[in-house]
């Protein structure tokens, strides 16, 4: 009987086996794969997850968003009709700019980074100073997009774009920035800088102050962007925050001289609207007591009644471009100078 039974349950074995072979086995697997895709998705950065629950792996992400709003690339597609190159106003180093309607109404400027290069510090770098430091001369950061390969900065749209464009793309656009307008745009700059050095519980050098990085509102107050190769010192009391970021333990006195430098190579391209690769140090005799009378001013700005101020600027850039660092002047004392001038 054990016999018999074991013959009939082994025939029965066998009949399966065959009915799977040439049946069952992809109806077998279309249920398997069902079980795997309900049970795991891709997260909005890429990280998969169990059905059911949004866990986000990457802790940097939890904290950016906890200093800017994130948003939706979906939102921000739509906005940009698909980043159309209708919407383009701008294209740098780093990606593209696209002006935008949020649906709160906003007119924000995107920056949709490209997607070929690794800019994950950059990325977070801009979002953590930025969305952390509020300053009036520095461009307000709104939000962020995290989604796959893609990262985006979403910015307040500042409508007379950057410095650069005003100074070198033609005559007329230049002959609108009269001499106390540029006056303005460079006190502006130099306190934002002179805070940033010395803000209390913070110490930042920017490293890449130019022309390009100065954005001008409606009212052609400057905002200072472009916080990519930004510096910071550790602090005992800093913000959690703020931890993301590249730390040093200490700045050197080189480290803030270099936006000082940096800052008299703007001052010069404001009073000359020459571009910054002609001005430097080794190009100019900066040390010589005919550099003010020498160099080519904007002829826009002579004879306006402003020619002594104007020699007071240029000495001023002379001094902040010199060769050995410790030779140029604090942006604390820069901004009192230049305040003062005006």
């Amino acid at each position: 009987m054990f016999v018999s039974g074991f013959v009939t349950g082994l025939s029965l074995f066998y009949l399966l086996g065959i009915y799977l072979f040439f049946f069952g086995f992809a109806q077998v697997k279309k249920i398997f794969v069902s079980i795997k895709n309900r049970t795991k998705r891709t997260m909005i950065d890429g990280s998969e997850c169990s059905d059911g629950i949004e866990v986000n792996n990457d802790p940097k992400i939890s904290k950016l968003e906890k200093i800017v709003t994130r948003m939706s690339f979906m939102e921000l597609a739509k906005a940009t009709s698909h980043f159309s190159q209708d919407h383009e106003i701008g294209k740098g180093m780093l990606g593209k700019v696209y002006k935008a309607l949020v649906p709160n109404g906003w007119n924000v400027a995107i920056k949709r980074l490209n997607a070929s290069e690794n800019l994950e510090e950059e990325f977070v770098s801009e979002i953590t100073i930025l969305g952390s430091l509020r300053h009036q001369n520095l461009v307000p950061l709104i939000g962020f997009c995290v989604e796959r390969d893609e990262r985006l900065l979403v910015y307040k749209y500042m409508p007379n774009g950057n410095l650069h464009e005003w100074l070198h793309t033609t005559d007329d656009k230049a002959k609108l920035l009269d001499f106390p307008l540029r006056v303005k745009i460079a006190v502006g700059v130099a306190k934002a800088l002179a805070w940033l050095h010395d803000g209390g519980n913070f110490h930042v050098v920017h490293s890449y102050i130019s022309t390009q990085s100065i954005l001008l509102d409606e009212n052609f107050d400057p905002k200072i962007s472009n916080f990519w190769e930004a510096t910071l010192e550790r602090q005992n009391d800093m913000d959690s925050s703020m931890c993301l970021l590249p730390l040093v333990d200490s700045l050197d006195f080189t480290s803030y001289k270099k936006d000082v430098y940096r800052f008299g190579v703007v001052l010069l391209e404001l009073l000359t609207r020459k571009e910054s690769y002609q001005l430097s140090c080794s190009s100019l005799n900066l040390s010589s007591s005919s550099f003010a009378s020498t160099l080519d001013v904007d002829k826009v700005l002579l004879g306006q009644g402003f020619d002594a101020m104007i020699l007071q600027l240029l000495e001023l850039a002379s001094n902040c471009m010199k060769f050995i660092p410790n030779q140029r002047p604090t942006m604390l004392q820069v901004y009192l100078t230049v305040a003062a001038i005006s």
